[in-house]
């Protein structure tokens, strides 16, 4: 009986330390699962920091001057428009990115409809429709099925 008792605590000892090991492991998923997302954000922080970066160094015009203009339905100068299209290019790649990384439970939920909040605020921009469009027709086809795309979409 003394022996029994024995091997059925060295067991239960074994499963204990199996048990510990499994929830150690999930633990360590998790905090390298939260500091790929932390990664993700702050490559995703750069990328916006470069880009406006890019406008500060190429032009007398200011991105958020640009933007506001756009939100008002003001109308651009030449060299406005091509920065307002450019810009929304630059929109649409890494919103394909993003798009990518949300499939695969790589960004946070909150993120994501912000990033589709921007994308589809961009899209309703008259100035930039054509460019997005044409951007659209060389993407994943979910994407304009997101940004609600059809011939009758209103814009700003």
């Amino acid at each position: 009986m003394n022996k029994i008792n024995i091997n059925a605590l060295i067991q239960i000892l074994g499963m204990a330390g199996v048990i510990g090991s499994l929830i150690f492991v999930g633990l360590e998923m998790q905090q390298s699962h939260r500091i790929a997302l932390s990664s993700q954000q702050q490559a995703r922080t750069e990328i916006f920091t470069e880009i406006v970066n890019s406008y500060n160094e190429s032009s007398a015009t200011s991105l958020y001057g640009v933007l506001s203009k756009l939100q008002n339905n003001q109308s651009l100068s030449e060299e406005e428009k091509k920065m307002s299209e450019n810009y929304a290019f630059q929109l649409l790649w890494i919103f394909e990115n993003d798009y990518i990384q949300y499939q695969n439970n790589l960004i946070d939920e909150n993120v994501w409809e912000a990033k589709l909040h921007s994308i589809r605020t961009m899209y309703s921009y008259c100035e930039n429709r054509d460019a997005l469009n044409y951007l659209l027709e060389f993407m994943n086809s979910k994407l304009s099925e997101l940004l609600n795309v059809s011939s009758n979409a209103q814009c700003i």
